[in-house]
């Protein structure tokens, strides 16, 4: 990748002078079955597992992962896990650990399908090997799921994977991955379950037994307390957590919005979701109105740290569960160690300076691909969002794709309008309210840890600096999504100025038309 400050620098001599990790010891002569593993968490996940950096900066002398995973757009399970170690995010891992293929092994499952689509041959062949579960796997809301397709991957599978996990004959730890934001009605969120209205029983045998055409009717009502379906369904699957807490060594991690690396194994690399994709316009200087409170906390993770997280929570639960007790959550309610991982607990970061930062940030890295000059403003009120949105979104789409038809290709501007307004009102139902998220057992879980597993195994957002972050983000971003080389500012000046003159040539123009308009009409 272009720019030598996109890796992270190892502290070699620290850590080969640390006594041993305590963590990659918990770890040794494991097998890992991993749900998702082909998603983003999951891929990050894999690489630090795999690993093996002559310092050892993850889990050595692992034994296999067992990677469920689906036929997906003509490729079968071992095809698509094959090509996901062509991303440049293993690169550094297949140095360290040239014979990585050897510790992978792909278990063909579809968590839409009862039983989670698992051969009763394979469970049998895993069933006396899995010491470890981690449990990824979920549709997201940046897929538009319908109901019927949410409960059955996010809440039906997580039973039925809860059931399966009981006949592994060697398991220690099995960690669910949920969502901070699965109780919107609560202003304080402890780590501890909550109530729902809804068992998650009924919801299953809804989907199981109504057509969609019904469950499409009553889906908006369901699902009226939460942002959308899907952290309607990670409720759901909480519940499915909690019936089974006395009888598994289980916990829950919470975390808030997912983003792109912080330090390993290479900064700055992510994934497109409903937040990248509202970067990417902006960046493209095609999105400049933003709609939602400027005020409350943007709950962003960096995934490498939820990875070490993920880890340390299963360390703790396999040989170390925690002895500190948590006086927040009533000892009635204390079944399931539960992780709230929010970075407003560490460094707040508002809506409104995510923005800031975006855009502070997008000028240092310059792209050749943007269209307009960027600009951003972030609105409370809808109706001047709509007006806003009319005017520099709707009115330069039209007449752009306008263009496009005469040259006889194909419009598409207004289509990429469309779903980046679909992605920033879904984002919109997560800025409505400020929430406290109580993290008292990720701080016992982070003083628990020695001084090497801490550097090795780091969660601690409050060493990162977000202007540092979202610089390195942004480099990541342009070349692991845009395929960009990264520039130096300057060297589109030209192209800049004449942006630069076309947008205030515009916004003059439409000033004009409105005042011709106001002016002959009234």
């Amino acid at each position: 990748m272009e720019g030598g400050d996109i890796f992270i620098q190892d502290f070699i001599n620290d850590l080969q002078e640390s006594p041993e990790s305590q963590i990659q010891k918990c770890f040794r002569g494991s097998s890992i079955l991993i749900t998702g593993g082909t998603g983003f968490v999951g891929k990050v996940l894999i690489e630090k597992l795999l690993s093996k950096f002559f310092f050892s900066r993850s889990c050595r002398d692992l034994n296999m992962i067992y990677i469920v995973a689906r036929p997906l757009n003509g490729q079968n399970p071992n095809e698509r896990v094959k090509e996901m170690f062509i991303s440049p995010l293993f690169d550094r891992m297949k140095i360290e650990n040239p014979m990585y293929r050897s510790q992978v092994r792909v278990v063909t499952g579809d968590f839409s399908q009862p039983n989670l689509g698992i051969d009763e041959v394979d469970v049998d062949t895993i069933r006396s090997k899995i010491n470890v579960v981690i449990h990824l796997a979920a549709t997201t809301a940046d897929n538009n799921p319908t109901l019927h397709a949410a409960v059955c991957t996010n809440v039906r599978a997580t039973r039925d994977l809860m059931v399966l996990a009981k006949r592994f004959q060697n398991l220690k730890a099995f960690v669910h991955v949920s969502s901070i934001f699965t109780n919107p009605s609560a202003l304080e969120i402890y780590e501890q379950f909550y109530k729902s209205s809804v068992p998650a029983s009924t919801v299953i045998q809804m989907v199981e037994t109504l057509p969609d055409y019904v469950l499409n009717q009553v889906t908006a009502g369901l699902v009226s307390e939460w942002p959308d379906i899907v952290t309607f369904t990670k409720a759901m699957s909480e519940q499915i957590v909690q019936s089974a807490g006395q009888e598994l060594p289980v916990c829950v991690i919470r975390p808030g919005f997912v983003l792109g690396t912080a330090n390993e194994p290479i900064v700055g690399w992510t994934n497109l979701n409903d937040l990248t994709g509202c970067a990417l316009g902006f960046g493209l200087g095609l999105v400049r109105i933003f709609h939602g409170p400027s005020h409350v906390n943007a709950e962003i993770v960096p995934v490498d740290m939820l990875v070490n997280l993920l880890l340390v929570a299963c360390w703790d639960l396999i040989g170390n569960k925690t002895d500190v007790v948590n006086e927040e959550v009533p000892r009635d309610v204390v079944n399931t160690l539960i992780y709230n991982y929010a970075s407003s607990n560490y460094k707040p970061c508002s809506w409104n300076q995510l923005g800031e930062k975006f855009f502070k940030n997008q000028k240092k890295v310059l792209s050749s691909n943007f269209f307009f000059m960027r600009f951003y403003y972030v609105t409370d009120s809808i109706f001047l969002y709509r007006v806003m949105t009319f005017y520099l979104h709707t009115v330069p789409g039209k007449i752009v794709d306008l263009f496009i038809w005469i040259l006889e290709k194909q419009p598409r501007l207004n289509d990429f309008y469309r779903r980046v307004h679909a992605a920033a009102k879904h984002l919109s139902s997560y800025q409505r309210t400020r929430v406290r998220y109580h993290n008292h057992n990720v701080s016992g879980l982070m003083n628990k840890m020695s001084t090497r597993d801490k550097m090795l195994f780091d969660f601690d957002m409050s060493t990162v600096s977000w202007d540092d972050y979202f610089d390195k983000y942004l480099r990541g971003f342009r070349v692991y999504l845009m395929g960009n080389r990264l520039q130096a500012s300057g060297t589109n000046n030209n192209t800049l100025n004449r942006l630069i003159t076309i947008h205030y040539n515009l916004i003059i123009s439409i000033c004009f038309l409105i005042l011709i308009y106001v002016l002959y009409f009234y």
